[in-house]
């Protein structure tokens, strides 16, 4: 791989807020004729803010995992970005035009929004893999979103029950969209160091470790996890569950709520509120029981980590749920808002604790093939290639 930064032919010099990288993997073919052609599609994958960890994270496997014969990936972070600023605009669209861009793809509607403004013209195809629904958007975002639908080239879904929603709602070409499943570089995400969560908040060798994973919001509902464990604990089973998520703006409410339902059923010799959690990895690698409710999630990316970390899951049986584990296959299901027969089936893996963790190694070794970026990388040459045609 060559990874060039801020090399970039003529053009480059003059975007100095962007940082760009270069991932070339062009191969030259020798002809019949007995000379060297260059087969080469060029990618920019561009993000302007932060994203979240997971996405983050994904951008960089793409980019250290993507060894494909004639394609070269343009890396592209705009610090603080805003949409109006028109020179900013200009600035992106100069180097789509210099470097002469086939493709951008985007993870966020802003910044396809924002490809769109800078492309409008130009050869220049915009990908937009989506990761949320965005339901309660208002105004200009609300606008902005529904244009980068209605505009984009290609949306990539991260599930089936996503792309069928959006196609539905939106009156989408299902044609022109996909599913990829969101995916991780094994080599990264075994790379990591072990912090005993033991030692960290004081928990005695006896007890299981239950956990879970996610923010404060209604989508990821907390609140659930909670009842069940006040279930779970009249079973006689020595536990503590851990609750790793921070509080998010907008949600302030929903948190309190959450902390109150905590201390007015004491709930403090059970559970922990751990904060936001950047070891993810040694996290999940230490817990007996993963624990997760979805109510209105495109894509429940802690289920998926849990998965190929090797770690037993339970979560609800909604649609989304389901596809990522075919069906109940990979985790135990319970029924959607039932606190009950949460608790019942965290019980049940607690009980017969051993034969469970066989289980779940199994389950380990199949999802890591299911959901391994050479299959995403595979998948986003295919799609790359059919948009380029349309």
């Amino acid at each position: 791989m060559v990874k060039l930064v801020n090399t970039l032919h003529s053009g480059c010099s003059e975007l100095k807020l962007l940082e760009v990288r270069v991932f070339s993997w062009a191969q030259a073919i020798r002809s019949k004729a007995g000379f060297f052609c260059f087969y080469t599609m060029r990618i920019a994958l561009l993000h302007t803010n932060p994203y979240y960890q997971e996405i983050e994270e994904l951008i960089l496997d793409i980019n250290s995992n993507f060894k494909v014969r004639d394609f070269q990936l343009f890396e592209i972070k705009y610090s603080d970005f805003k949409w109006y600023k028109l020179s900013k605009i200009i600035e992106l669209r100069r180097f789509l035009k210099i470097n002469k861009i086939d493709i951008i793809h985007t993870y966020h509607y802003l910044d396809a929004f924002y490809a769109l403004l800078a492309s409008k013209g130009l050869n220049v195809k915009v990908v937009y893999s989506c990761y949320f629904y965005y339901d309660n958007i208002k105004g200009f975002h609300k606008r902005a979103f529904e244009k980068v639908l209605n505009n984009v080239d290609s949306i990539i879904f991260q599930t089936d029950t996503q792309k069928d929603r959006f196609v539905s709602k939106y009156n989408l070409d299902s044609h022109k969209h996909f599913k990829l499943l969101h995916a991780f570089s094994l080599k990264r995400f075994d790379k990591f160091k072990f912090d005993s969560l033991r030692d960290e908040f004081f928990i005695d060798d006896f007890r299981y470790v239950i956990g879970t994973l996610g923010d404060f919001t209604p989508d990821h509902d907390v609140m659930n996890v909670l009842k069940m464990v006040k279930k779970l604990r009249k079973t006689g089973r020595n536990f503590t569950c851990l609750v790793a998520g921070e509080q998010i703006d907008g949600y302030d409410s929903y948190f309190v709520d959450c902390k109150y339902y905590y201390l007015s059923h004491g709930l403090d010799n059970y559970i922990n509120f751990i904060g936001h959690r950047y070891d993810v990895v040694n996290y999940l690698s230490q817990l007996d029981v993963f624990v997760y409710h979805s109510d209105n999630e495109a894509i429940a990316i802690p289920v998926i980590q849990a998965l190929i970390s090797g770690v037993n899951v339970v979560a609800n049986d909604n649609e989304m749920i389901r596809e990522i584990t075919r069906n109940g296959k990979y985790a135990s299901l319970y029924k959607s808002n039932d606190v009950v027969d949460f608790a019942d089936k965290t019980r049940q893996i607690l009980n017969d604790i051993e034969d469970y963790q066989l289980i779940a190694e199994t389950v380990k070794e199949e999802c890591r093939e299911i959901f391994s970026i050479d299959k995403h990388v595979s998948g986003l040459r295919d799609i790359y290639i059919k948009v380029k045609k349309y």
